[in-house]
């Protein structure tokens, strides 16, 4: 393999391991052991989040995502303070206005630094091939073989658990809960749409819309 096409290589491989990095991932779950066959029709999306404007994006998105979908929803910021903490009775209080039978709420609870180390390797480039007939030193702009060494490339990356926890609005017993990860914390609206989708489909899959 010629150097400059084995760094390409491994530029590629780099962008890969960003592009894989990227996805939004739900990592652990847990429901009830005694689930009973409920299903929510209306969720209050609740984000609990320090940022005003970062709790709206997260709540507007995701309730949008969950209509979209099938599944109604409001955002709590609609009907709480948004710089207040949110408190049983302002949450109940929100919860009857807004006749949801779900509260989902969505929390940052840490966020990490992690290193994705792609090994470096050594190749051999023989070199250009010449005619037998013409000796190399007769050929202009010959280069003989030649071995390189690719160093090993780190990539450096923050990566934010979040979770998720579905809670009846009735009894407030908690009845779905999910962990996930996500490597681009800081891309608000993207991650919100990824979180949407994998509540649907956990929902989904679990009979409780």
């Amino acid at each position: 393999m010629r150097p400059v096409f084995a760094k390409i290589l491994g530029l590629f491989v780099i962008t890969g391991l960003l592009s894989s990095c990227a996805a939004t991932s739900l990592v652990d779950s847990w429901h009830p052991p005694d689930l009973a066959n409920r299903k929510y029709h209306k969720l209050l999306v609740s984000s609990i989040v320090k940022s005003s404007n970062t709790r709206k994006v997260y709540e507007d998105v995701i309730a949008a995502e969950l209509k979209q979908s099938g599944i109604e929803a409001a955002a709590s910021y609609l009907l709480m303070p948004k710089d207040e903490p949110v408190s049983q009775q302002t949450l109940e209080k929100a919860v009857k206005e807004s006749g949801a039978d779900g509260v989902l709420s969505i929390q940052t609870t840490m966020v990490e630094k992690r290193t994705n180390v792609q090994p470096g390797y050594i190749d051999n480039y023989p070199g250009y091939w010449y005619p037998p007939a013409f000796p190399y030193w007769d050929m202009y702009g010959y280069y003989g073989a030649t071995t390189f060494y690719e160093p090993p490339t780190m990539v450096m990356y923050n990566v934010a658990t979040i979770q998720v926890n579905l809670f009846d609005a009735e009894s407030g017993k908690l009845i779905w809960a999910g962990t996930l990860e996500t490597s681009e914390p800081g891309k608000v609206v993207t991650v919100s749409k990824d979180i949407a989708r994998i509540i649907i489909q956990a929902l989904r899959r679990e009979g409780l819309t």
